[in-house]
């Protein structure tokens, strides 16, 4: 048996790769987060809404279809439907960063603090807080109807901010209160799109302004990290 002769070799790995498809040969490379993927490709249709496309952060549009379950809206998108190609027309994209895209599009808020993604904007400083060593990133989401009327989804990202490590093992309280009234719960670990964060339910009637405050306690710290952050609805 002869060796190959070297000028075949790289036709060869190039015919290969291409046999193993797009999926296989991304997967090769970091994916890519929802953000990335929706300025990249998505923000094409949804950030005007071309072709009854739902827009990007219009909840309300996005709800219905979220209602199937994120299985069934990716399988949607991988599949192609209405206006819309096969994977928005971008065969290279995996189905982790089309479900993380439209994670992303259904509240981008609530997508950026779950891939803990430090904002510049001013609404983004309001959303992240640095404090004993800890990175707190906030996300804020409208509860599905079942939940009852005026619910809200807290979620939070911690990471240390010496290694950047996100922050599995921790204690975190939160209370959600106004001037009059509050509610404290236990924020417990989650994990959506591969994600990781603290999160749980809590009622914002009305409009009044609300405050949380979060108390954070990680193992073998000397006290807990404290947190506030005003809720913008």
């Amino acid at each position: 048996m002869t060796d190959t002769p070297r000028w075949l070799l790289a036709p060869m790995l190039v015919a290969g790769s291409l046999l193993l498809g797009p999926q296989a040969v991304r997967a090769q490379a970091p994916e890519r987060n929802g953000k990335a993927v929706v300025d990249e490709q998505c923000a094409k249709c949804h950030a005007k809404g071309e072709g009854g496309a739902p827009k990007i952060g219009d909840r309300a549009a996005w709800a219905p279809r979220m209602k199937r379950g994120m299985d069934a809206l990716a399988l949607s998108a991988i599949r192609g439907h209405g206006g819309m190609p096969a994977r928005g027309s971008r065969a290279d994209l995996t189905d982790g960063e089309i479900k993380a895209a439209i994670n992303y599009m259904f509240n981008p808020a609530s997508a950026a603090a779950a891939k803990a993604a430090p904002a510049k904007s001013a609404a983004g400083e309001r959303a992240h807080r640095l404090v004993g060593g800890v990175d707190i990133y906030l996300g804020l989401m409208r509860a599905p109807e079942r939940k009852g009327k005026g619910y809200y989804h807290v979620s939070i990202v911690l990471r240390d901010h010496a290694s950047k490590a996100e922050i599995k093992d921790a204690q975190v309280e939160g209370r959600v209160a106004t001037p009059m009234t509050g509610e404290t719960k236990k924020l417990e670990p989650e994990t959506v799109n591969n994600a990781f964060s603290y999160g749980n339910y809590f009622q914002l009637p009305g409009k009044d302004p609300y405050t949380l405050t979060l108390q954070i306690r990680r193992p073998g710290a000397p006290a807990p990290v404290e947190a506030k952050f005003d809720l913008k609805r």
